[in-house]
């Protein structure tokens, strides 16, 4: 599988600017423990974070170094990531790109447990005398109960992120299949053999796209590639129901249950409920003749911005050829998830052309690749 990297697109400017930008890891409550591992970082501007979060249930919460346990106005926050494992991470992260060099300090504002006034607190770019790590930890120790979140609740200053398995190990599922996430979290969908797509439907017409094809829907991604590099992003936008399929017709996948949901209720539409819909629906499944539509497609470090030139819904996603694509960037602004700003986009757009492989295995359009 060749195909360009979103690198040998961008300027040399733009390189030398990341080139030298680490990424950091830190786990928050891993193995039971009330505790952000590393606790401190020294990181250095274009620095990028990423909190990956343990049983039970966690924040990421930015305060001052005066008060810790109580959020600033407009602070970092990743919300909370409930998990049940206390060794296995869950699938939502929170990445934050560190802005210059002065402190961040930060907390756990979990209240059942008073896990701040337990000692969960970590800092980025800590000074070693004065206003230290250790002298925080233990202003927060003395923080009278309850610590306390933004009060909109929602993740702000980074990118929330969860990721989906698109057919994983040959099977008809998402895994998972019913998501729950806050507004403005980015769900990834990856893609894996054969040739799947994640499409919104309404709640009462499972396998159908949404009246007027108003919703998203990713378009058929072929691969052949385990792991692929092929994925589809969407943002959760608010808490109602988001009701997706798989709209490939070469095994009616829809109909054999290739479905999921974002937030569905607990009781009355759940999702056992629209998962009986869907098999109960008459094949065969449609998908909007247009793709990607309310999300972004990416394969590797390039998004692909037409599956054609002349518009369509497929795509080989092992062979690259012929499409308009740009390149990636990581852009968390304010309260805003990964987004495009047009003023930070690369002039122009690019169209990359290669050999597209012989065979049918992993072709595009809705039969490409299929066999069941």
């Amino acid at each position: 599988m060749k195909f360009l990297t979103g690198a040998a697109l961008l300027p040399l400017a733009f390189l030398a600017s990341t080139v030298a930008a680490t990424h950091f890891q830190v786990t928050v409550g891993k193995n039971g423990q009330l505790r952000f591992d590393p606790e401190t970082i020294d990181a250095k501007k274009g620095d990028k974070v990423t909190y990956n979060f343990f049983a039970r249930n966690h924040s990421v919460t930015q305060s001052s170094f005066e008060k810790p346990c109580m959020p600033l106005d407009n602070a970092i926050f990743s919300a909370f990531v409930p998990t049940d494992s206390p060794d296995v991470a869950s699938r939502t992260t929170f990445t934050i790109e560190v802005k210059d060099d002065k402190p961040i300090w930060i907390y756990c504002s979990q209240t059942n447990g008073n896990h701040c006034q337990n000692g969960m607190v970590h800092a980025i770019n800590a000074p070693k005398q004065g206003n230290t790590f250790d002298a925080y930890k233990a202003l927060a120790a003395k923080s009278p109960p309850p610590s306390l979140s933004p009060p909109d609740g929602l993740p702000n200053g980074g990118v929330r992120r969860t990721t989906v398995d698109v057919g994983l190990n040959g099977t008809l599922t998402y895994s998972p299949n019913n998501i729950t996430e806050p507004p403005r979290t980015i769900v990834e969908f990856r893609f894996n053999p054969r040739n799947h797509t994640v499409t919104q439907s309404s709640f009462d017409k499972p396998c159908f796209p949404l009246n007027g094809n108003v919703g998203f829907s990713s378009g058929f991604i072929a691969t052949t590639a385990v792991p692929s590099v092929a994925t589809y992003e969407l943002i959760v936008n608010d808490t109602n129901p988001i009701w997706f399929y798989c709209g490939q017709v070469n095994g009616n996948h829809c109909q054999a249950g290739m479905v999921g949901a974002i937030n569905a209720p607990v009781v009355g539409n759940t999702l056992n409920a629209f998962i009986a819909k869907a098999k109960a629906a008459p094949p065969p499944s449609v998908i909007p003749p247009i793709a990607p539509i309310g999300g972004r497609v990416f394969v590797g470090d390039l998004e692909i911005l037409k599956f054609n030139l002349n518009g369509g819904n497929s795509i080989d996603a092992d062979a690259i050829f012929g499409l308009q694509v740009a390149p990636r960037f990581f852009r968390p602004s304010g309260t805003k998830p990964e987004i495009w700003d047009d003023k930070l986009k690369p002039s122009g757009w690019t169209t990359v052309y290669g050999a597209k492989p012989t065979g049918t295995e992993g072709g595009s359009g809705p039969y490409g690749g299929e066999s069941h």
